[in-house]
């Protein structure tokens, strides 16, 4: 049962990231990506605190682990600015398909780092998915883009992020490892996004509310899911998110 819940939670982390990408798709032409990153993760955190006492019916808790928060906040924070860069110049479709290289390195990992056992019908899944990832980037090819190298190693990072659930506090719960991961995010980038300046359109608060949402319960859902159960089961899950 604990690994069902984990996969289902791995799913919706899955179709959480998508609506960001979607979202944020939408507003990369009018804003700098430090910007969309600022208020995105500026709005997370009243909005998973607020949802975290009406829905939840608790509230976001300091952590034990806040420098480990940190670290994972510094990287994602990183593969965000990676992944939004190759928004431009790549459709929502075309990035998905090559951040999908992810679940491949974490069964790797979860085998080399872990010593999980990864049985073969689970490396038939994760290198039939990864099959599916090289011929979309087609190296080589006219088709393509430099900007797609970006994807990838955003890939590597969430992939350093989605191991490193293992580390967390099983207290922490959905809001708090939510709440974290855009609070640090915000820390992090401050700095660029003001320097860059906060002139936002009032049609694109929702725009920007939604991704803030979406965003950071795609992180909180699949913590928690790479936080439960081995990360060899979940890997070929996140191919979900493709469809």
């Amino acid at each position: 049962p604990g690994t069902v819940r984990a996969i289902a939670m791995m799913c919706l982390g899955s179709l959480c990231f998508t609506l960001n990408d979607t979202m944020t798709k939408f507003l990369i032409d009018r804003y700098d990506v430090p910007v969309i990153i600022f208020v995105r993760s500026l709005l997370a955190m009243p909005l998973l605190a607020g949802m975290a006492v009406v829905i939840g019916r608790d509230r976001i808790r300091w952590s034990a682990h806040a420098p480990l928060y940190a670290l994972r906040g510094a990287i994602n924070l990183l593969a965000a600015y990676l992944y939004i860069h190759g928004l431009k110049h790549l459709s929502v479709a075309e990035a998905t398909v090559i951040l999908f290289a992810s679940p491949f390195i974490i069964t790797v990992a979860s085998a080399t780092l872990f010593k999980e056992t990864v049985g073969w019908q689970k490396w038939v899944a994760v290198l039939v998915g990864f099959c599916g990832v090289m011929i979309a980037m087609r190296p080589g090819s006219a088709a393509f883009q430099p900007a797609s190298l970006l994807i990838l190693a955003c890939a590597f990072l969430y992939a350093s992020i989605s191991l490193s659930a293992r580390w967390l506090k099983q207290d922490d719960n959905l809001w708090t490892v939510s709440f974290f991961g855009a609070a640090f995010s915000a820390v992090f980038i401050a700095p660029l996004a003001i320097g860059d300046g906060l002139a936002i359109q009032i049609d694109d608060l929702a725009l920007f509310a939604g991704a803030a949402l979406s965003s950071s319960f795609g992180i909180g859902f699949a913590t928690l899911a790479y936080r439960s159960a081995q990360a060899s089961d979940l890997a070929p899950f996140a191919y979900s998110g493709l469809i």
